[in-house]
């Protein structure tokens, strides 16, 4: 069992989803509704036999229905829905029949608008495993039918922050999670939300997605290139390169690369996982890339520089933009042998202000197509 204390005292070494919290909230409403006392806490089962307790903020009975609010504790720093507000309302629906729970999303719950996920067009970005706990942990109350429906007050405007928009769920954030269980290492949920839009893209058919690691290559592209991609298209590896672009391969996804040289020149060194705990500076092998084409005073300069971007200004600077695209032919290469592929990888190189500053051969033929 995973209770609230162990959550805390362990210094928050896992967490729950907001499938998770939505449940929670369900629980505690039904709970009352169905006579019971108002909780603080509210214990519900998740999936694999497991529990969570989590406090409930607030209960508001009003003339038939309750509604109970929790708060999302997060685990990550980089969670956007970090102390985000999570409420259900339930009310008894003697029009249906028996032993039927409908659930919907109100307000700050996003809606899907395109095909691809797990839900049809027009329902709340409730995901399954969130609605099956939901309707599970109710039914152990009541026979009864139940509305139950999710809001997130702010929700709205944390899902500006997350990729929803891109996966055509709009309005809100999605409410998700198949276990209910949110661990403490970013990893996993960071792959998940990859999976999720390589899925999507490979179910809408998708021409071409473009592989970046972060949101400055991203916009880059989407400023250079307004007229040929678009935003839905984009995936970003953050750290997980080598993840994304297997995953890439195993869906037949037809991608191109592209990139700040100091994240993707760390594949000259075979770090395919790009996290700076993993993989240092890619300086030493960029100096060796270049060391035959380039007089000693320019490599000592370059070898002074703390990133591979001050290596690149210089090069600029120097008027050596060509052994840019070297080093762009020289990152295909490496994620061709990598990925064992014998197809050209478009490869595109953007500095940190935005520009296009180097592309593989197979990256110009892409831009002239």
């Amino acid at each position: 069992m995973l209770n609230d204390d162990t959550h805390r005292a362990e210094g928050k070494t896992y967490g729950y989803t907001t499938g998770t919290y939505a449940v929670a909230a369900a629980f505690a409403a039904a709970t009352v509704l169905l006579g019971g006392d108002v909780p603080k806490y509210i214990t519900v089962s998740l999936p694999n036999d497991m529990q969570a307790t989590v406090p409930v903020i607030s209960i508001e009975k009003t003339d038939g229905y309750v509604t109970a609010m929790v708060v999302k504790e997060s685990v990550e720093d980089t969670d956007v829905t970090d102390s985000m507000k999570i409420t259900a309302r339930v009310a008894f629906n003697p029009s249906c029949r028996k032993s039927e729970i409908n659930i919907d999303g109100a307000v700050g719950i996003g809606r899907v608008t395109k095909e691809g996920l797990q839900l049809n067009i027009g329902e709340a970005a409730i995901n399954p495993a969130p609605r099956r706990m939901i309707k599970e942990n109710i039914r152990k109350l009541t026979e009864r039918s139940i509305d139950v429906i999710i809001s997130a007050p702010d929700g709205e405007r944390i899902a500006e922050k997350t990729y929803n928009a891109r996966l055509g769920i709009l309005g809100g954030i999605s409410i998700i999670g198949t276990t209910g269980i949110m661990q403490a290492k970013s990893s996993e949920s960071f792959k998940d939300t990859i999976l999720t839009q390589l899925n999507f893209l490979k179910e809408n058919n998708s021409k071409e997605i473009i592989i970046t690691p972060g949101n400055i290559s991203e916009e880059a592209m989407l400023l250079k290139f307004k007229d040929r991609v678009s935003k839905e298209t984009m995936v970003q590896s953050g750290d997980f390169l080598g993840f994304t672009l297997k995953e890439v391969i195993k869906k037949k996804l037809p991608f191109i690369l592209a990139g700040h040289p100091g994240k993707l020149a760390k594949v000259l060194d075979d770090n395919f996982q790009t996290h700076y705990s993993k993989a240092g500076p890619a300086n030493t092998a960029v100096i060796e890339l270049f060391k035959d084409h380039l007089d000693y005073n320019i490599i000592e300069r370059m070898a002074e520089s703390p990133t591979v971007e001050g290596m690149v200004a210089i090069l600029i600077k120097e008027d050596k933009r060509e052994l840019i695209d070297m080093l762009a032919d020289k990152i295909e290469a490496c994620v061709k042998k990598y990925l064992k592929l014998d197809t050209a990888v478009p490869t595109l190189l953007f500095n940190m202000n935005k520009e296009l500053i180097g592309s593989s051969k197979a990256g110009k033929s892409w831009i002239t197509e």
